[in-house]
């Protein structure tokens, strides 16, 4: 049953109890919410992705950039510096350190024609490490010093470079406009000999400082547009699928609701119908309903769980379509094959609704709602937990109902002596929790019915003598249904 409908059941239950109240929320958050909370979360997520992916994109190719532009400097000293110094030492012939004539003649070279074109300065080492020139001073020609790592690896064949902000022979790593950039190109003074010598060339870094951060800014703007106009395919992809399922989700729920009506309708129906049929207990199947509802919000059952007890509330007396009139409406008491006609009465109605999909939980209700906690109720003498908890909460109800209801065969009793015959049954006839869930319902004020007698009269309050007498007054209740 729908909401609306327990609403019109029971008015007085404005509010439920927190437990529920929290399951329901969440269960309507979870439903009409999922959609758009997915694809928030996947905005969120995406971007954080996408984010990544780009500053990982952007640094690679970065640094990508940056050694092609080392590489690209390092050739450019290859060609323009180490061929012109390896062709003027091949003229020289000789490796040993050069007399000041020498130094004289190479040193003008150097200065005319290398240094102008940006270099700062040019140092020749031979393979073993001594010094045979260096731009800037002479004093230290013919010295042999320990080989840095580039030095090392230039005498192995490789060209290599460094970064540093220092002007010394060794320096300190930098990396700022105003460094210094250092080549070591490997020389060979023909080609049939190794490495000979070592041309250590330093330059500024800023002209290849300028180039990597050109590329670099040409690299961010390319990865970001392209990080930006993916992250807005793969929104505009979402949230239009977003959208197209939130509808067809709205266009479920709604079909849903509108089953629920139906199923509300049919429900109705066959309790109307039922009243038409059995007159004596006109109205008994939305009551109980209500008070059923009632008392199982008190023990904070789920929605799910409030819906079935009240499914198997309206339809419990279903069978007595198939009772004769005279069995109904009997004023005295029943003969054995009458008690064993009343007895099929709730296989009966589990038979009629238990291959209806969503009355198949309420179906065991019907079943089991007159068997007692202490096993000696029907059709299967079950006892204790082994009876559904909503049977066990049912019955306490159908009693209190019988019980405050007119009868063929007696007329209503009170609400007080009702609720005393309830209590003194508990742990037998009725499950201990049902029933303090029951007295906690009557304590707010939810079970007593205030839709005044017929007639105006006052109910007749039903009198417990003995024990023995109460038995058999529960006992007659019982058997008429």
């Amino acid at each position: 049953m729908t909401n609306s409908s327990r609403s019109s059941l029971h008015p007085k239950q404005s509010r439920l109890p927190p437990v529920a109240a929290i399951q329901r929320l969440w269960r309507r958050l979870a439903g009409y919410t999922f959609v758009w909370q997915f694809a928030t979360v996947f905005a969120v997520v995406s971007l954080v992705v996408v984010a990544f992916t780009g500053f990982g994109l952007s640094r690679f190719l970065g640094q990508s950039i940056k050694d092609g532009e080392i590489d690209d400097a390092v050739a450019e000293v290859r060609q323009h510096v180490a061929t012109p110094i390896a062709g003027r030492l091949a003229v020289q012939g000789s490796l040993a350190p050069m007399t000041d004539d020498q130094y004289a003649q190479f040193n003008a070279f150097v200065q005319e024609d290398i240094i102008p074109t940006g270099r700062s300065r040019l140092r020749l080492w031979r393979w073993d490490g001594v010094l045979l020139y260096s731009s800037d001073s002479s004093a230290q020609i013919g010295q042999e010093f320990p080989a840095s790592d580039e030095l090392e690896a230039a005498r192995q064949g490789r060209a290599v470079s460094r970064v540093d902000d220092a002007s010394d022979l060794v320096g300190t790593t930098g990396f700022g406009p105003q460094s210094f950039f250092h080549a070591y190109v490997p020389l060979s003074l023909d080609d049939s000999s190794g490495v000979q010598a070592v041309l250590e060339v330093e330059q500024s870094y800023l002209p290849i400082h300028d180039r990597i951060q050109r590329g670099e800014t040409k690299i961010y703007i390319g990865v970001a547009g392209a990080m930006g106009f993916l992250y807005a395919v793969l929104s505009t992809v979402v949230m239009r699928g977003s959208r197209t399922v939130s509808k067809q989700r709205r266009q479920l729920v709604l079909h849903t609701q509108e089953m629920r009506r139906s199923h509300d309708s049919l429900l109705q129906m066959l309790c109307a119908a039922l009243d038409l049929r059995d007159q004596a207990t006109k109205g008994h199947s939305l009551r109980v309903a209500r008070l059923a509802v009632a008392v199982a919000e008190q023990m904070d059952l789920s929605e799910e769980q409030l819906t079935h007890l009240e499914q198997a509330a309206m339809l419990h007396d279903l069978s007595k379509m198939g009772l004769s009139d005279v069995v109904l409406g009997k004023t005295g008491p029943l003969d054995e094959d009458e008690w064993e006609e009343i007895q099929k009465h709730p296989e009966m109605g589990y038979q009629i609704v238990r291959d209806i999909p969503f009355l198949q939980r309420a179906g065991e209700i019907i079943l089991h709602h007159h068997e007692r906690f202490d096993g000696g109720g029907y059709p299967q003498g079950l006892m204790g937990e082994e009876i559904p908890l909503g049977a066990r909460i049912f019955a306490v109800v159908d009693a209190y109902d019988a019980m405050t209801a007119d009868r063929p065969y007696r007329r209503a009793g009170s609400h007080a002596s009702a609720v005393r015959e309830i209590k003194r049954n508990s742990g037998t006839q009725f499950d201990t929790r049902a029933v303090e869930a029951f007295l906690a319902a009557n304590t707010k004020g939810l079970i007593r019915d205030k839709t005044p007698a017929k007639n105006g009269e006052p109910a007749v309050e039903l009198v417990s003598t003995a024990p023995a007498e109460a038995e058999a007054e529960a006992e007659a209740e019982e058997s008429h249904v």
